[in-house]
Order: C-alpha cells, then sequence, then structure tokens
C-alpha cells in the first residue's frame, strides 16, 4: 500500500511540474526544408514554403525564442513544447492539417521573420528574402 502511495504522489507531483505535460517532438534536423529555406538565401527568389516540405497541411504558425507556452498552446490548440517557454535559439515551425498539430520543425539560426508580426499563416505562404540574412514569411499578393 505504502508503494501505491509513493508512486501516486511521485506522479501528481511530476504533472504538477510539468515533468508528464504532453508536448511533440521538435525536428531540428529536417533536411529538404532546412535546404529550401538555404536556397532562398542563396538566390534571393521567393518559393512557396510548401515546396520545402513532405506533409500534408494546411497552415503553419511561427514562434521564437522566449515565446510563452500557454501563448503558442492558445494558438496552436494543442501543447507543443513542456517548459514555461519556448529557450531554443531556433525557430519554431508548428504545422497544423485539418486544425490537428502534425509537425513541429526546428529552424536553426533564428533567420525567419514575419509581415506584420504575423504568427499564423495558410498553405500558400511564401518565403522570401528579407535582407541582412532574414526570410519573411508573408501571405501570398492579391
Amino acid at each position: 500500500m505504502r508503494f501505491v502511495l509513493c508512486v501516486l504522489v511521485v506522479c501528481l507531483a511530476a504533472t504538477g511540474c510539468g515533468l508528464m505535460r504532453q508536448s511533440m517532438d521538435i525536428d531540428y534536423n529536417d533536411q529538404r526544408l532546412n535546404d529550401g529555406l538555404e536556397g532562398v538565401l542563396a538566390t534571393g527568389s521567393p518559393a512557396p514554403l510548401r515546396d520545402f516540405t513532405s506533409w500534408e497541411w494546411d497552415e503553419v504558425h511561427l514562434f521564437h525564442e522566449w515565446t510563452e507556452r500557454t501563448f503558442i498552446e492558445e494558438t496552436v490548440g494543442a501543447p507543443v513544447i513542456k517548459s514555461d517557454i519556448y529557450e531554443s535559439k531556433a525557430s519554431l515551425l508548428v504545422f497544423e492539417n485539418n486544425g490537428e498539430p502534425v509537425k513541429a520543425a526546428g529552424v536553426s539560426g533564428d533567420y525567419l521573420r514575419s509581415v506584420d508580426d504575423r504568427v499564423s499563416f495558410t498553405e500558400d505562404v511564401l518565403v522570401q528574402p528579407w535582407g541582412g540574412g532574414f526570410l519573411q514569411l508573408t501571405p501570398p499578393a492579391g
């Protein structure tokens, strides 16, 4: 009985501390995505973000270092990170399909920005050179 009680207390404590909080695995090594983004930097030619992904998605969200977990969860509608803030220097892209998160990708270098500080974009979002070694996510014109 004591063992069961100890296990219960440990589980409750771990849950309260966030150790057992659900989250997504963040892929920091998606070669196709990284190569595509670096290609836009190198060529200076805009391209659809979709061209650099191999999974189905219809919405993407862009977050940066020090973004609070609660803001990310409110935006995505599901748990993404375990800690209270996103502490990686990599930009975080969270892709959704039909309202469900399908992939979280970390883009090292933190060179992604968004037009008007937007966080969310539809599947037709473009990646455009923005100068100074930065890329900007923008909705298509028109």
